[in-house]
């Protein structure tokens, strides 16, 4: 999520002038040294290493704020995107390629928002888990593929599930592509990656889920939302889907705020060998 471009620029600039500057040194020192002086306070060759440890240091430094692991910028906002006419977010965001955390990170942030409780972590825990469900269930079930999409993108991009992704016309596209809340955003970022990573999925409750380390719960709506029809979801008593009540989890926020909805069966072309135990809890959860 952060642009090494610059950084990259910088770092060449920098070892060239100081190398040019360490071989002029070089030669004056070496000229000194062949004739017998010594400049004030210590040798030619004192002054040669000091020069030298110039470019290993700035190297180093560098290097090391290139290549820190991915945790130490995760505060860092994503790039700000704009769209282009009535350009789809779709589009915008794949011209650029993102990774799957930092996609499913922006998908978290814009629902949290039009959700209503961006601050919330729960929220967010409980969109990204919900995304990566239907992500899951469709590496083991084509109906699952058609219904839901393939893969994390796939899935985000589904027509006519996440508005914030899909709609040209969602007041929360903006936020889909220029997250500018760092703390909501944080907040984001911490849910994707915990989702993708798969360990302690709070919404992996009945006998079957946990048998199969598979999720049926697919779809979730948001009562306090301005685009809410209502308190409850327009298929709420539907056939196939069912209202989870009210999460036992401390993970996952109250149905006041986010309603879940469990399949009622699993797909009828689940893979046979579809069997995924959940990863073993881990202490960072």
């Amino acid at each position: 999520m952060m642009d090494h471009t610059a950084p990259i620029v910088m770092l060449v600039v920098v070892l060239a002038v100081v190398a040019l500057a360490f071989a002029a040194r070089w030669r004056r020192a070496a000229s000194a040294e062949s004739a017998g002086w010594q400049g004030p306070g210590g040798s030619a060759r004192g002054t040669l290493v000091a020069a030298a440890a110039l470019p290993v240091a700035a190297f180093v430094a560098l290097t090391f704020g290139l290549l820190a692991p991915p945790a130490a910028v995760a505060d860092d906002l994503p790039s700000c995107l704009r769209r282009v006419a009535d350009q789809a977010p779709r589009d915008v965001l794949l011209a650029v390629r993102p990774g799957d955390e930092e996609l499913l990170a922006r998908l978290v942030y814009a629902e949290a928002r039009s959700a209503g409780f961006a601050d919330d972590p729960r929220v967010a825990r409980g969109i990204a888990w919900g995304a990566m469900n239907r992500v899951r269930l469709g590496e083991v079930s084509a109906s699952a593929r058609r219904r839901y999409g393939s893969g994390v993108a796939g899935v985000i991009f589904q027509p006519q599930q996440f508005n914030p992704a899909v709609s040209r016309r969602s007041p929360f596209a903006a936020d889909f592509l220029c997250p500018q809340d760092a703390a909501a955003w944080r907040l984001a970022v911490a849910a994707a990656g915990m989702a993708l990573r798969g360990h302690g999925n709070p919404l992996l409750d009945t006998a079957w889920e946990r048998r199969h380390g598979l999720s049926l719960v697919v779809n979730f709506y948001y009562p306090h939302s301005p685009q809410a029809r209502g308190p409850l979801a327009p298929w709420e008593g539907s056939a196939g889907l069912r209202f989870i009540g009210e999460p036992e989890s401390a993970d996952l926020p109250p149905a006041a705020r986010v309603r879940f909805y469990r399949l009622d069966r699993p797909p009828a072309d689940l893979d046979p060998a579809a069997r995924r135990p959940s990863p073993p809890a881990s202490g960072g959860k």
